[in-house]
């Protein structure tokens, strides 16, 4: 269960060979469609070399014989063609548009799924940018590639193949001659696409780079932090850095090859003197059976052939360098999810779910599948918490609490052992149904760029405004949205950043009572606010908990007195468990975390029957202070 090594980060290796066919397969759905390309394709190609064998016959037969009739007959032929030709123009630049763009919106969201179903240890160990990178530059980069290089080759290969069949019913030795360096283009051209390949794959990870530095420079976190300690040159510096290293990469990747096209196209342009020369001599000469007209036409097929010709050097090339962009893809979406639905879900009827969480000698290790024996995680962890009630985990940072929280919501699975909500392990549950049973309330919640009424439902998108307004009540927070100019209409800015810590985690709060759980996890949610959000937020938290399972990681005490049942957690095991006097009254690792922060111990605690009346004495500028508390759930 380790973090999965970024893909940007593997070597250079050749393109596998299922790549091409994987490339090709993503046009399977639009067969009929890609059907229609291609025969509009092939009529074109007909069409085209209609022309100039009309045009040697007007030379060789309607001119001499002075044949008006036939002369008017054969260029509305050649009219009527061009128009019919037009037309089918249009409609396979029509179909091939839509195929290509639909291939890639489907890439595009078959990407964003899969990577949706990645663990929370991919997104750990991999930079946003680069996620990012792959699926939006990565994808538009294949643009011209599944927009036009099926048309576009089939196209120009049918050209060439028609062109040279009527090049060589001509004649053969002018066809010898003008394309009898054509292999020499194709071995170079080979050459060429590898080099670019290479340099794709190059630019590419210059571009993730460049994406992730202004991700993470750019953000609201990381102008603040750039500002606050004035790094905003350094910062600048690196980003000018791995722009230059871009450009330069770019630069190489464009101009590879450009000498030898180059010379092909000086060549091309060459071709029709040469046959011009050399068929003049033959005709001279009264060999090859030619006439006047045929080098005509010759030469007029031969122009047609030089473009579609080099045009199917320069998309090999295109086609070559553009697998290392879907290679790149591939090895996203050939990502295996750790987490994954069962083949067959235990039903789960929410009505009447009771939402008693029970962890069962779980064991649980962050870098187990790379083999890392002493790496961290939970050690044979056991403990029910009770339907409707509330558990709390302490201990000291790093202890294991908030890994304990990650297998309650399957963010990951364990090792051995099971988790289990009404005695369904969490692994037989499919993940949505799972998700509509378990809430989590973080210490830093997430809000998205967006109005507080977007952000609200989405903890449910069927929620009506009086729903809104209710929750909004139950979280203490309706008041403050009522106040603002724009109300529940107001944007909140990245990540909620508009907004006070105490605000956004009473909005989360709110998005929790929408979302209606019978388990709620609440992972450190008050330890970072001042004394007044803080007892606004527990007062939330109280409507939020009532009648609900829940867990709460706790670093502050405070706010945990009122507990049904305490664990204390040290380095991955349950060391001790009971409720807060038990626990406050035995000496241990609990009562030391009690006197770190409570500087006057009361001696005298009633048994849960209530909490001194001004609560423990918590030392804040000399003073003693009431830190507030959670009330007891419902019963």
């Amino acid at each position: 269960m380790g973090f999965n090594r970024a893909p940007s980060e593997t070597p250079d290796r050749p393109i596998k060979r299922d790549t091409l066919f994987r490339t090709v397969a993503l046009y399977r759905p639009y067969r009929r469609r890609l059907g229609g390309v291609i025969a509009s394709v092939l009529i074109n190609a007909g069409f085209g070399i209609v022309p100039p064998l009309l045009v040697a016959t007007i030379i060789d037969d309607v001119i001499p014989n002075g044949d008006t009739g036939k002369l008017f007959t054969i260029a509305g032929i050649m009219i009527g063609v061009t128009v019919a030709s037009g037309g089918f123009n249009l409609l396979q630049a029509h179909l091939n548009t839509r195929v290509g763009l639909s291939v890639m919106r489907d890439l595009r969201g078959r990407l964003y799924s899969h990577l949706q179903r990645q663990p929370v240890s991919f997104f750990a160990g991999t930079r946003t940018g680069e996620i990012q990178s792959r699926l939006t530059n990565d994808v538009t980069n294949t643009q011209l590639v599944l927009t036009d290089t099926i048309s576009t080759i089939v196209s120009n290969a049918a050209i060439v193949i028609a062109s040279v069949i009527a090049m060589l019913i001509i004649s053969w030795q002018l066809s010898l001659v003008a394309l009898g360096v054509t292999p020499i283009f194709v071995f170079f051209t080979v050459k060429v696409g590898r080099r670019r390949r290479r340099l794709t794959r190059q630019a590419q990870r210059a571009v993730a780079e460049l994406t992730a530095s202004a991700g993470e420079t750019l953000s609201v976190s990381g102008v603040m932090l750039a500002k606050t300690f004035g790094r905003e040159r350094e910062q600048l510096d690196r980003f000018d850095a791995t722009n230059e290293d871009l450009t330069r990469v770019s630069v190489r990747q464009q101009m590879t090859g450009r000498g030898f096209f180059v010379l092909v196209q000086t060549f091309f342009g060459m071709a029709p003197a040469i046959v011009w020369a050399f068929g003049g001599w033959l005709l001279f000469q009264d060999r090859g059976g030619i006439s006047t007209g045929d080098i005509v036409a010759f030469t007029a097929i031969q122009t047609r052939l030089l473009f579609p010709l080099a045009g199917l050097l320069n998309r090999g090339v295109d086609v070559t360098s553009a697998l290392a962009l879907f290679e790149r893809i591939f090895e996203y979406l050939d990502l295996d999810p750790e987490i994954k639905d069962p083949v067959d879900p235990a039903p789960v009827d929410r009505a009447t779910v009771k939402g008693e969480v029970a962890f069962r000698n779980v064991g649980f290790q962050y870098d187990a599948a790379r083999g890392i024996e002493d790496s961290f995680g939970l050690r044979d962890v056991t403990f029910t918490a009770a339907a409707g009630r509330l558990t709390a985990l302490v201990g000291p940072s790093g202890s294991g609490k908030t890994t304990i929280g990650y297998l309650m919501s399957r963010l990951y699975d364990v090792d051995c052992g099971s988790v289990s909500i009404d005695d369904v392990d969490l692994r037989r549950m499919a993940l949505r149904n799972l998700s509509t049973l378990v809430s989590v309330v973080s210490q830093d919640p997430f809000l998205f760029h967006a109005s507080i009424a977007d952000n609200l439902r989405y903890g449910d998108p069927s929620a009506t405004d009086d729903n809104l307004v209710r929750a909004a009540k139950a979280a203490q927070i309706y008041d403050t949205i009522s106040a603002l100019p724009d109300g529940f209409d107001t944007i909140v800015g990245e990540r909620g950043y508009r907004l006070s810590g105490g605000e956004r985690q009473r909005v989360a709060i709110a998005r929790a009572v929408l979302a209606n759980p019978r388990v709620l996890l609440l992972d450190e949610a008050t330890s970072s606010l001042d004394t007044k959000s803080e007892r606004m937020v527990q007062r939330a938290l109280g409507e939020l908990m009532e009648g609900r399972t829940t867990v709460a990681i706790a670093h502050r005490l405070s706010t945990i007195i009122a507990a049904d049942q305490i664990l204390v957690v040290l380095n991955g095991r349950i060391v001790d468990r009971g409720t807060f006097n038990e626990l406050v009254s035995r000496s241990g690792l609990f009562r030391q975390l009690y006197e770190e922060q409570f500087t006057t111990i009361p001696t005298d605690l009633p048994m849960l029957d209530g909490i001194p009346p001004d609560g423990p004495v918590v030392p804040e500028q000399g003073q003693a202070r009431d830190t507030g508390r959670v009330p007891e759930p419902a019963d």
